[in-house]
């Protein structure tokens, strides 16, 4: 909910008159993609256009390989996560209280990406634009950058 205050910053600061906000993936856990008042995707949808990076299964592969190396902290819905935990303490024959909190993340990413697509997906289809990994891997620079995202919003305009 601090963006748009980060935007005004970032012009007021450093004359910057464009603004990236990456929300992480997991902004989807936290927003109601499919409700049209949902507060936070209002703000950002207001003030930004948001666009979904969609991976192939090489791509996913690579994130996972990624977080392998350096796990992060992540956010998970409790739909999510409480599953995951259980099955996560079942599989490995661990209580609780012996759980290595990097060993859980690790086995949870994989699963987490997955179980996240469709929100991602709806909001994408709800708020903003998709465009794929592949694409951006041929970004360059500020014109490739634009040119993406036009043609990610042509696809995406109503046909008349």
């Amino acid at each position: 909910m601090d963006t748009v205050p980060f935007i005004d910053r970032a012009g007021d600061l450093y004359g910057y008159d464009n603004f990236v906000c990456d929300t992480g993936g997991s902004i989807c856990e936290v927003v109601a993609p499919d409700d049209p008042r949902d507060p936070v995707l209002n703000v950002l949808a207001s003030h930004l256009l948001l666009v979904w990076i969609e991976g192939s299964d090489a791509h996913t592969a690579q994130l996972v390989r990624r977080f392998d190396r350096a796990p992060k902290p992540m956010y998970y819905h409790p739909d999510f996560l409480i599953p995951a935990w259980h099955a996560y303490l079942r599989q490995n024959d661990v209580p609780e209280g012996a759980v290595d909190p990097d060993a859980f993340v690790r086995w949870a990413y994989a699963r987490a990406m997955a179980y996240r697509q469709p929100r991602y997906a709806a909001m994408a289809r709800n708020w903003g634009v998709s465009v794929t990994a592949d694409e951006v891997q041929q970004v360059r620079d500020a014109s490739d950058f634009n040119s993406l995202i036009a043609r990610a919003i042509d696809r995406t305009a109503p046909r008349a």
